[in-house]
């Protein structure tokens, strides 16, 4: 005999018209049914949570920490009591066969709910367990959990339409094909970024934590998390940019990834020397490059197979323009080689270069190619600058000249005013 029977029959036998009996008892056993859910809902919540919590303290893993932390484990003793209830519902209301049906669709929903609710705390405990750990830091999982949250949201509602209106959710699906087109052109953002976001984990084109610099959205700056449509990023000035998914994909950008794993930073920046400046060695200005350490060795041995050349080809006459003669502007650049070479902020593993550019309007272009052993910001902008102090004051020393545009102290020399 069920509750409802039971009580019934007692308060008749107390005296109580038939006609409040019937009311009274169901009350009763809707206090009893709440009651019931209450006490196992607290059991749930009190001794379950309790003894999850003691495991996970003692666990080594950390994964369980985070699903602890976004109350997960919470979230699944609150389907304990809806079990309970459920079940409970045809046995405490089996006179009122009527209400059986709302009532277990009432928890039939709440359970919904706590399923959509589950999902996305499990997929946030995952985010975060996969963001603080090395092995998995770069993979798509926030892209993935972004596309499940979605997929669960629309089943959620797709079952509660179908629970309440009592149609099957085939039929709902269905009825929902023809708006797809509609849907497609809501949601075209969506997909397109979805696209291009497994584009970029497929083809590894950026990572959280790559330097990247993209002058068409004028970003500079650090990778800080890759969404689902968008990717933010942290500039150097402490401000935050936020890209479309799909431009990583469309346009060009830079990824300073390659330089940071190599450990090695290029220099590639140009000495504009004035043409005029550039001559042949007199003797004067050869005994005065040969006190330098660096390519006395060098002039000496050049200067040797000049003059065996020379003289092999039977070069005669006071003129600098017969035979082979050294160049201020070929030493300058044989010194530029040897000083990076001993230079201890460069790696010498990578391309090391001193070459000529073609002439402009600006003079003859010395570009120096190599590569510093840090990538360090500021020490890469340290070692840069000693570099180029030293070979700017340097040209005086084989008395070239660089070349500036005209000043207003030039232009007040010339006429004298």
């Amino acid at each position: 005999m069920n509750t409802l029977h039971w009580t019934t029959d007692f308060l008749i036998k107390q005296g109580v018209r038939e006609d409040f009996v019937h009311w009274i008892a169901l009350g009763i056993d809707i206090i009893l049914l709440v009651l019931i859910s209450w006490v196992a809902d607290f059991i749930a919540r009190r001794i379950l949570l309790s003894v999850i919590h003691t495991l996970v303290k003692r666990s080594k893993a950390t994964w369980d920490d985070y699903f602890f932390e976004q109350k997960v484990f919470k979230n699944l003793a609150h389907l304990v009591p809806a079990w309970i209830v459920y079940t409970s519902v045809p046995i405490i209301f089996n006179d009122v066969p009527g209400a059986i049906p709302f009532l277990e669709k009432l928890v039939v929903l709440y359970v919904i709910v706590l399923g959509v609710s589950l999902v996305n705390r499990t997929l946030r405990a995952l985010e975060n367990w996969t963001t603080m750990t090395s092995k998995y830091a770069n993979s798509p999982i926030r892209t993935i959990s972004q596309v499940i949250r979605i997929l669960a949201f629309f089943g959620a509602v797709i079952a509660v339409i179908s629970i309440l209106t009592g149609t099957k959710a085939g039929n709902i699906l269905g009825a929902l094909a023809g708006t797809t087109a509609i849907i497609i052109l809501v949601f075209q953002d969506s997909i397109k970024g979805l696209l291009a976001n497994f584009q970029i984990h497929m083809y590894d084109l950026i990572k959280v934590g790559d330097w990247i610099t993209f002058s068409k959205y004028g970003v500079d700056g650090d990778v800080v998390s890759i969404d689902l449509t968008t990717v933010k990023v942290q500039n150097f000035d402490k401000t935050v940019s936020t890209v479309p998914a799909t431009a990583f994909v469309s346009d060009s950008f830079v990824n300073w990834r390659g330089m940071s794993e190599s450990g090695a930073r290029r220099i590639k920046r140009n000495i504009h020397i004035d043409i005029t400046s550039i001559r042949h060695l007199d003797e004067g200005l050869a005994d005065s490059l040969r006190e330098i350490d660096l390519i006395h060795d060098f002039m000496v041995q050049r200067q040797s197979e000049i003059d065996t050349n020379n003289q092999k080809k039977g070069i005669k006459g006071a003129s600098k323009l017969n035979g082979r003669r050294q160049t201020n502007i070929g030493l300058y650049r044989k010194y530029v080689e040897f000083y990076l070479n001993n230079h201890p902020g460069i790696h010498h593993d990578f391309t090391l270069m001193v070459r000529q550019l073609q002439p402009t309007t600006e003079g003859l272009p010395i570009e120096v190619y190599c590569f510093t052993n840090t990538i360090v910001w500021q020490e890469y902008e340290g070692i840069m600058a000693d570099i180029f102090d030293h070979l700017y004051a340097a040209t005086r020393h084989f008395d070239l000249a660089l070349f500036q545009s005209p000043t207003g102290a030039d232009v007040r020399a010339i006429t004298g005013k």
